[in-house]
């Protein structure tokens, strides 16, 4: 299932319908839902840490900065449940709280360039040009493949056409600064200890995907409408999420 979902997010990005950042800064601003991640992060279930912890919705709130030009704020927004007691497995209701994490970032054009297999080191060249390299997936490259061969794409796609780009815009996400605000509330009071908070902080942190916990990771916008936008972190997993 995993590969799948990021299989239709890589053919969703190569359908790009606002590629220029021109038509990101007025559809990028508001709330948006985090859906889905294709990085790997450690679910609940899989481990007995101190403090547990219940995720609710995730939010990535990104606000139009007037000063300077293409510059956002960029809020991620968690809500969890801290579950204290050992009758959490049949007792959800806990203590709520919400977890805030800022950063500004500016808006460039950037472009993203696939890795194939038989690529040579280009020495540092994509690097220089501030490009942003992934590796395409083989289902990816096959799909397209697949499709541009059939015959309602013969007459239209010439022969050396008929392969997966080499490269895609994008719109890049640069950190405007190196300053990232955490603020945490909490709805009631969690105990005597005060190492419970920490360890709090440290479990939302295990269990959400780490560009949620530091916005300053995400690094590129691959599509984005009225309804959807996906992002790409520093490691090149891509974050889906739906407006709010």
């Amino acid at each position: 299932q995993r590969r799948r979902i990021a299989h239709f997010i890589e053919l969703m990005e190569m359908l790009n319908p606002h590629p220029r950042p021109r038509s990101w800064l007025s559809m990028l601003p508001g709330k948006w839902r985090l859906l889905y991640s294709t990085g790997r992060h450690v679910g609940l279930t899989l481990r007995q840490p101190r403090t547990r912890v219940l995720i609710g919705d995730v939010y990535l709130k990104i606000t139009n900065l007037s000063k300077p030009h293409a510059t956002f704020s960029i809020e991620s927004q968690i809500g969890f449940t801290v579950m204290l007691g050992k009758n959490w497995p049949h007792d959800k209701s806990g203590t709520g709280g919400r977890l805030a994490v800022s950063c500004p970032s500016k808006l460039r054009a950037g472009r993203r360039l696939y890795i194939r297999d038989d690529d040579d080191d280009d020495g540092g060249t994509a690097a220089s040009a501030g490009r942003l390299r992934y590796s395409s997936t083989p289902d990816v490259r096959n799909s397209i493949m697949e499709k541009l061969s059939s015959k309602k794409w013969r007459r239209i796609v010439p022969e050396e056409k008929k392969l997966p780009p080499d490269s895609l815009p994008v719109s890049k996400l640069l950190a405007a600064s190196s300053d990232v605000e955490i603020v945490m509330s909490i709805d009631g009071p969690l105990g005597s200890d005060v190492g419970t908070a920490r360890d709090v902080v440290r479990e939302v942190r295990v269990l959400i995907p780490p560009e949620m916990f530091d916005p300053s990771k995400i690094v590129c916008g691959t599509w984005v409408d009225s309804r959807l936008l996906v992002l790409r972190s520093v490691n090149g997993s891509a974050l889906l999420f739906t407006r709010a």
